[in-house]
């Protein structure tokens, strides 16, 4: 039972800045090939660079970078395995071509390669990068088959290990199954896809980009508002007249910020328009329950609650404070009068 064209391509995302000004980027930008009805159209579409071919340890395969306006790259690496390569032999090499030791030194190579041609687009750069990782499965089909109902187990693939499976977790699978005609199928893993189109389209694996590129950005902001909250009790134990200034700093720093995460999150809300509920959409939102963007996102709202509240508790102490200062200094004018009287 052979697959056509099978594909393996591997993606490292990075979240370079807190922005990627792509009008300063003389690139193509990513369109979707068969957005149906157009139940998903992108914004404000990420930059695409093509690489070229490059090849590591004996495995060549096509590079391309794509860059967002939220500050995220995307590098993939595409390696076409042949026009016919029997299921057992595809299972193999896709369950033992992600795990070799190398590739992370290869993506961040080529990282560093690239950042030459992002500058003056990259806005505020990241010193700290937090990076996402993924692979995904293409093929034409499999021979003599509907890809709709493809006679194998898939199980191994969508768990990325050869095992004895309970029933559950075949079920659980069945979950993230989606299928708009008998010639095409798309299986969507925690870490992996697998993709049949007799077209050869791709745009699902661009789909599920974009949401890692989505869980890249709320996990950055997520630990940003954690570091912000954790240092709030320090300042605060600087109270009365003598921290006023460290006090109307963290004022000023926690306003900022939330100024930031919310432009930050319009943004990104807006990148990708969802105006029917039709086949891409559902593997939209299947990829955000899946990956865990509906708990970043609570936990983010969250800690923006919190933070809203300790900046009013802030400004409250700080507005205290002033209200202080100005009576000690009405007192002092007074004593200083009196005193002045009196000699």
């Amino acid at each position: 039972m052979n697959l056509l064209s099978p594909h393996i391509a591997l993606y490292r995302l990075y979240d370079l800045a807190d922005e990627i000004d792509l009008s300063r980027l003389a690139t193509p930008r990513l369109r979707l090939s068969r957005p149906r009805l157009g139940a998903v159209r992108f914004e404000n579409p990420p930059a695409q660079v093509e690489l070229g071919v490059r090849s590591v340890e004996g495995i060549s395969g096509l590079l391309t970078a794509r860059l967002y306006e939220f500050g995220v790259a995307s590098l993939s690496f595409r390696v076409h395995l042949g026009e016919k390569v029997p299921w057992e032999a595809f299972l193999e090499k896709a369950l033992a071509l992600p795990e070799l030791p190398f590739w992370e030194g290869f993506f961040l190579a080529e990282l560093l390669a690239l950042e030459p041609y992002l500058q003056g687009a990259l806005l505020h750069p990241e010193e700290k990068r937090l990076s996402e990782e993924f692979t995904v499965y293409h093929a034409l089909g499999i021979e003599g088959e509907k890809a709709h109902a493809p006679p194998v187990d898939l199980t191994p693939l969508w768990m990325g290990a050869k095992e004895e499976f309970a029933p559950e977790v075949r079920r659980e699978m069945e979950r993230y199954r989606y299928s708009y005609s008998t010639e095409d199928l798309a299986l969507l893993g925690f870490d992996r896809v697998f993709i049949l189109d007799s077209e050869g389209i791709w745009d699902v694996a661009d789909l599920v980009e974009f949401v890692h590129a989505q869980l890249l950005e709320l996990s950055y902001y997520d630990g940003v508002l954690t570091q912000e909250l954790e240092a709030v009790p320090q300042v605060l134990k600087h109270r009365g007249l003598w921290g006023y200034g460290k006090l109307q700093r963290l004022r000023r720093r926690l306003m900022a910020r939330h100024a930031e995460i919310a432009d930050v999150r319009a943004r990104m809300e807006g990148a990708l328009r969802i105006t029917e509920d039709l086949f891409y959409a559902k593997i939209y939102r299947a990829a955000l329950e899946l990956y865990g963007a509906h708990e970043l996102e609570r936990s983010l709202e969250e800690k923006l609650r919190v933070l809203e509240a300790t900046y009013e508790m802030v400004t409250e102490e700080v507005v205290h404070l002033r209200s202080q200062a100005v009576e000690v200094g009405i007192l002092a004018l007074i004593a200083f009068e009196v005193v002045r009287a009196l000699y």
